[in-house]
């Protein structure tokens, strides 16, 4: 059975964007540019996801509030657009689950979507991208921000996810530090921040990665790969 989005925005290259994603993942959409529409949308039909953009900030307040006080959407995910980490201290207060950061690419809001709705991403994109499912401490850091211990619970060589357990200020976030399992060397990082959720996790990429913490990375991962393969093979 298809899944089925709401999708607000007033910006034609993200509804453009935004649609195509979705309807790669199987994914029905439905869209609305105005937030009297979308909030008459959601009383009358159930989805599973509600998209929002928040470059209206007003509509998509308003959009995620109503879906907040709606019976039909109780299951609802609500997914923000959001033009900065800054820009979406609204989404705490309304029906919002995950707040996808721009710049936003197709492979960025698929992943995102994915996530929020724990849709499997199929075999293909994993080869690609290999990651590893690990449970490691991680140190965030950041202005304003007093250490934050996170657990790194997903890893790749261009990023990770974390779970962090508590409400922080996400454009506070700067560097992250941590170890590698069998590792002796502290890693760090400067980070971007692409989705966050209420269940406290985070994705994030590094940025200005240096060398050494690449290689390591790099290294790290092929081994991990190579460990993943040999246990499959086994079984």
């Amino acid at each position: 059975m298809a899944l089925h989005a709401l999708l607000f925005s007033r910006d034609q290259a993200i509804i453009d964007l935004a649609g195509e994603v979705l309807k790669t993942l199987d994914i029905e959409v439905t869209q609305s540019n105005a937030e009297e529409d979308a909030v008459q949308k959601l009383a009358s039909t159930k989805f599973d996801a509600i998209v929002v953009d928040n470059a209206d900030a007003r509509g998509a307040v308003e959009v995620l509030s109503a879906a907040k006080s709606l019976s039909s959407c109780e299951q609802s995910i609500g997914i923000v657009l959001a033009i900065s980490p800054s820009s979406i201290a609204f989404a705490d207060g309304a029906r919002s689950h995950m707040v996808l950061y721009r710049p936003l690419s197709a492979d960025r809001l698929r992943t995102g979507v994915r996530s929020a709705l724990g849709l499997r991403s199929d075999r293909e994109e994993a080869r690609e991208s290999p990651r590893a499912s690990i449970r490691i401490p991680a140190t965030l850091r950041g202005a304003g921000l007093d250490v934050t211990l996170a657990f790194i619970t997903n890893l790749s060589a261009g990023g990770a996810a974390l779970y962090v357990g508590q409400s922080i200020p996400s454009a506070s976030i700067q560097t992250i530090e941590f170890s590698l399992p069998g590792g002796q060397d502290n890693l760090s990082s400067a980070v971007e921040l692409i989705w966050r959720d209420v269940q406290g996790r985070m994705g994030i990429r590094f940025a200005g990665m240096s060398a050494a913490f690449t290689e390591s990375l790099e290294k790290w991962s092929a081994a991990h790969s190579e460990v993943q393969r040999a246990a499959e093979a086994g079984d």
